[in-house]
């Protein structure tokens, strides 16, 4: 009984280790590489807030986010070369050049969603809740690899960035992404805006347990069974 016991409690550690597993890149590409094709988030739809999921921000009272509930979500936009890891599905259009805006925050009364470049000691954009028509506008292909050339690989994946919040709380805020390049027809961009996206936040000042944490903890009950279960077989 000690045994099954130990194994049940390792099984639904691993689940809830498999539940708490963060959505940690946010895919931005089209749903053509033709003239007019949309701008679309491929894997957009885990991270809605109808699916339950929100992205936790942790308070830190010290260091570059003191004062500052904060976490992240690299936004990538699909690579077309294999050079970055593609061909991938759903990639944008060679030439084309991507770009992310936030356009919307809701949360608590007097706060503000902030979104921070690589390096900065400040936030980058500080956007008051009630914002409903913004245009906080950063890159997502990377320029330093050519992005937005003719006939370039539209691909980004730009770390070090950093979303906060300044009050624990819920959020929502309204991401959508477009094109800038001049490559298309007559100097036009390629493709066309997307659609408005929208994710959850939450401002936390206990952080839950993390992934690796959970798994840990379920890998090292799953061995006590196994060491218990040999005890046994011996004994016998």
């Amino acid at each position: 009984m000690k045994q099954r016991n130990l194994w049940l409690a390792a099984m639904v550690l691993g689940c809830v280790s498999l539940s708490a597993q963060d959505r940690g890149h946010l895919n931005i590409g089209a749903a053509g590489q033709n003239i007019g094709d949309q701008v679309i988030f491929p894997n957009g739809a885990d991270f809605i807030p109808s699916t339950g999921w929100s992205k936790d921000l942790t308070f830190t009272n010290g260091g570059t986010y003191a004062g500052f509930w904060q976490g992240n979500i690299t936004l990538t936009a699909l690579a077309t070369t294999v050079a970055n890891g593609g061909p991938a599905a759903n990639a944008a259009a060679p030439g084309s050049f991507l770009r992310a805006e936030i356009v919307s925050v809701t949360g608590p009364v007097g706060s503000s969603f902030g979104f921070w470049e690589k390096g900065s000691k400040t936030p980058t954009y500080s956007i008051p809740s009630g914002t409903l028509d913004g245009h906080f506008t950063y890159d997502l292909s990377d320029k330093v690899l050519g992005a937005g050339t003719v006939g370039a690989d539209p691909f980004g994946h730009l770390h070090g960035r950093r979303f906060t919040v300044d009050m624990e709380g819920e959020y929502t805020v309204g991401f959508r992404a477009f094109d800038t390049s001049v490559n298309g027809l007559s100097g036009q961009a390629i493709h066309t805006l997307s659609e408005i996206l929208l994710i959850g936040f939450r401002g936390i000042l206990v952080p839950e347990p993390s992934t690796f944490g959970l798994a840990f903890v379920g890998a090292t009950l799953m061995s006590l069974v196994w060491s218990a279960k040999r005890r046994s077989v011996k004994k016998a």
